[in-house]
């Protein structure tokens, strides 16, 4: 990812990026990996990067780190219950971590990490409107190695990729024939008919035409799955 991108376009191309990724994995798992791989390479001074998914009840159904020192940082948080990711997860908002050994809000966890490369993080939650499914999570080697800059950006690749991920989720779960998400399967074939509309008419790739759709989506504050129908019907993004 370009340094030097005004925010407003490298969100919009980071965002076509991960709709590519998360459209060309077929499980959930695969999906949240290539999404911590390109959550590492496009946040400026990351060590490593991780994505949880989580039940209503906190529990992860899915997780994935780019590196092993994450994976550790991680499991620990959830073996003590207690670290940013799962503070980000219940109060759906971002935790910042300026230094771990200065910082005393999950004194386990501080300890626990004590060894690890792991100085500054940031987790900010993954929020649809039927509230948050899990967390992003960057960790930095260094103390305050995050700006202001890589918080909003992490934010605002967070709600399309929850989005994104919902889809997943529920064709997942459509795969295993429960009668009640048997709609959600059709709303993935939806959202798939619409994106095809809109590449054909903007002349944009796949990646591009799915984030137009969430952007439209936010905007207008309607359902994706309904926005596609619309649009499926001949309506405007």
């Amino acid at each position: 990812m370009q340094a030097n991108l005004p925010l407003a376009d490298e969100l919009a191309a980071l965002t076509a990026r991960i709709a590519d990724l998360l459209l060309t994995h077929e499980t959930v798992d695969e999906a949240i990996s290539a999404l911590a791989q390109a959550l590492k390479e496009a946040i400026p001074g990351t060590l490593g990067a991780g994505v949880s998914l989580m039940d209503t009840r906190g529990r992860r159904t899915s997780t994935a780190s780019t590196d092993p020192d994450i994976l550790q940082a991680d499991q620990l948080q959830y073996d003590l219950r207690q670290g940013p990711c799962l503070t980000a997860w219940a109060q759906q908002t971002t935790v910042t971590v300026e230094d771990t050994r200065t910082d005393h809000r999950w004194p386990a966890w501080s300890r626990a990490i004590a060894s690890l490369p792991v100085r500054s993080v940031i987790s900010t939650p993954l929020s649809t409107p039927d509230g948050a499914i899990g967390a992003l999570k960057v960790y930095s080697s260094v103390p305050n190695g995050f700006d202001s800059k890589a918080v909003r950006l992490l934010e605002l690749l967070a709600r399309p990729a929850a989005l994104m991920l919902a889809n997943t989720q529920a064709r997942d779960t459509a795969q295993h024939l429960s009668d009640g998400l048997i709609g959600a399967l059709g709303a993935r074939d939806a959202i798939g008919t619409a994106s095809g509309i809109v590449m054909e008419r903007l002349h944009v790739s796949r990646g591009q035409a799915l984030a137009t759709l969430i952007s439209a989506s936010r905007r207008r504050n309607e359902p994706l799955h309904q926005l596609a129908e619309d649009i499926i019907g001949g309506g405007d993004v």
